[in-house]
């Protein structure tokens, strides 16, 4: 399990990032997975120069102001960096922070945004994951503020991803 390049979070913080970095611990140590910060991606893989990419998240962050994240239900994919994840509604202010953030990026050829807050990466059988919801519940009904973008060199291994910058929404520079 590798990324590739940098990626723009949306992170929770207080004690809804507490309840969702110890679920994620404790998933990662149950399943011998790699643990990592909670977080909505708003656009991963950005292959470019590190100066680049700061400077137009600098410019993507000042066109948008704080906006509440609503999770909901829980789900799983087969794809390791989707293996059981809370579903993000698609509001509008999400939906234009990520369709503008492709923009600036010329990223527009992407896979159709799905938002989500990951609570396990890795490749795991669909029973252990029907398991997993039936221990921790299929919804969570949480609302959090998004008041920054973070930037996240998330090239390589999970354990060596870290955060470039922080860029508070809606200030000027």
């Amino acid at each position: 399990m590798q990324g590739k390049g940098y990626s723009l979070w949306l992170k929770p913080s207080g004690e809804i990032y507490e309840q969702f970095s110890k679920l994620i611990e404790q998933l990662a140590q149950e399943h011998s997975a790699p643990i990592f910060h909670p977080h909505v991606t708003l656009l991963s893989e950005i292959l470019r120069d590190e100066e680049e990419i700061m400077r137009k998240t600098q410019e993507l962050t000042m066109r948008h102001q704080p906006f509440p994240v609503t999770l909901g239900a829980v789900d799983y994919q087969d794809y390791s960096f989707r293996a059981l994840f809370v579903r993000a509604d698609k509001t509008r202010p999400l939906l234009d922070l990520h369709n503008d953030s492709k923009e600036l990026f010329d990223m527009q050829g992407i896979p159709p945004y799905m938002p989500h807050l990951s609570l396990l990466y890795g490749n795991f059988a669909r029973g252990i994951k029907d398991k997993i919801v039936q221990e921790i519940g299929s919804v969570f009904t949480t609302q959090f503020e998004v008041s920054s973008v973070h930037l996240f060199k998330t090239y390589g291994a999970v354990d060596i991803w870290y955060r470039v910058k922080e860029f508070p929404l809606g200030k000027t520079y």
